[in-house]
C-alpha cells in the first residue's frame, strides 16, 4: 500500500500534515493580501484628501466671486453652501479631522496630510 491507513468504509482522508499545509498556504496568501492593501488604503485616503481641499479651495474662489464678500470673511462653514456633501467634503477621510481654512491665503490645509 500507499502507506495511509484506510477508514474502515474505504474513503482515505487527508492526513494532519497536509491540512496544516493547507491552512499554512491560505494564512500566507493573506498575510500577503493584508500587507499590499494597507499601503493601498493610506494612499487612497490621501488622494481623496487632496481631492477634498482642492474642492474647498475652488469654493472659496467661487464665493468671494459670487458676493462682495473678501476672502478674509470666509470660513471653512460659510462654504457649506457652495460644496454638495460639505459634512464629509470638510473632513479628512483618514479619521474625520476638520480642515483648516486659511482665509489670508485662500488654502486649506490638513493636518494629517501637509
Amino acid at each position: 500500500m500507499n502507506g495511509r491507513r484506510r477508514a474502515p468504509g474505504g474513503d482515505a482522508g487527508f492526513t494532519a500534515i497536509e491540512l496544516m499545509t493547507v491552512v499554512l498556504i491560505i494564512a500566507i496568501l493573506l498575510l500577503v493580501a493584508v500587507a499590499s492593501y494597507l499601503p493601498a488604503s493610506a494612499r487612497a485616503a490621501a488622494a481623496a484628501c487632496d481631492h477634498n481641499r482642492s474642492v474647498l479651495e475652488r469654493a472659496a474662489v467661487v464665493v468671494v466671486a459670487a458676493s462682495s464678500a473678501s476672502e478674509a470673511t470666509i470660513t471653512i462653514d460659510s462654504l457649506a453652501s457652495s460644496v454638495r456633501n460639505f459634512e464629509s467634503t470638510s473632513r479628512c477621510p483618514s479619521d474625520g479631522t476638520l480642515y483648516i481654512f486659511n482665509p489670508t491665503t485662500g488654502s486649506v490645509t490638513c493636518p494629517n496630510h501637509p
